[in-house]
């Protein structure tokens, strides 16, 4: 048996929308210590962006745990385009795994993963895939573009998923967040909440912090090591 060296912790505020469209699974294997976390953020508010939201994020959760972060988004795909569901969503998936030297992160869409490392410092792990982002990258264009970052131009049923990992070793904790959360925080809120020892109150304080300024879902899910 390999016990986990993480603790997690999760939180959501629904906002001011009609619909709670962000889901967010944690799936755990005690004989092996691995856990798998997923985050999605169904486009839209509706009833069907919400489950689709939460079929992604079952579906994803439990093939990662036994396989791998990309194993687990191409189940996600899998899973949605089979049902009836024509809606979409953004998703961010993590593979912690106590035998291996890396967490591994897969994601699609506006979505996003931090990381606090054991120096305190706040890293941001993933980039936006938005028309938004790919104006900045390819423009002088800097700070925030409303009109074009809630235009995803990757997702669960669409283009290609990205994959990046972080070296376990120096990470304290991983955030997993949709954008209601990232959107609204600056970083120095970020970094406050995952300071924070304990996972549960770092994920309550970024949604309710983001719930403050702004009216979308909010979710936020916080994983601690235990040293």
């Amino acid at each position: 048996m390999s016990p986990t060296p993480w603790r997690v912790g999760g939180a959501q505020r629904q906002g001011h929308r009609e619909i709670q469209a962000d889901a967010f699974v944690v799936g755990g294997d005690r004989a092996t210590g691995r856990i798998a976390v997923c985050v999605t953020d169904g486009l839209g508010d509706t009833a069907e962006a919400a489950e689709a939201a939460q079929i992604a994020a079952d579906e994803a959760a439990r093939a990662t745990l036994t396989a791998t972060t990309e194993a687990g988004c191409a189940a996600a795909r899998e899973r949605l385009a089979a049902s009836d569901n024509l809606a979409d969503a953004s998703i961010v998936t993590a593979l912690f795994d106590p035998d291996h030297s890396r967490i591994a992160i897969t994601w699609a869409g506006i979505c996003r993963a931090y990381a606090l490392t054991d120096d305190g410092q706040l890293q941001r792990v993933t980039y936006d895939h938005s028309l938004g982002e790919r104006i900045r990258r390819h423009t002088t264009q800097s700070g925030p573009l409303t009109l074009y970052d809630r235009k995803v131009t990757r997702t669960v049923a669409r283009h290609e998923f990205v994959t990046t990992s972080l070296p376990a070793h120096t990470i304290r904790s991983v955030l997993l967040c949709s954008n209601g959360v990232s959107e609204l925080l600056a970083d120095h809120l970020i970094l406050r909440g995952l300071t924070a020892s304990d996972p549960d109150d770092a994920a309550q304080f970024l949604v309710a912090s983001a719930g403050i300024h702004g009216s979308d879902n909010a979710t936020a899910v916080v994983l601690r090591h235990k040293s």
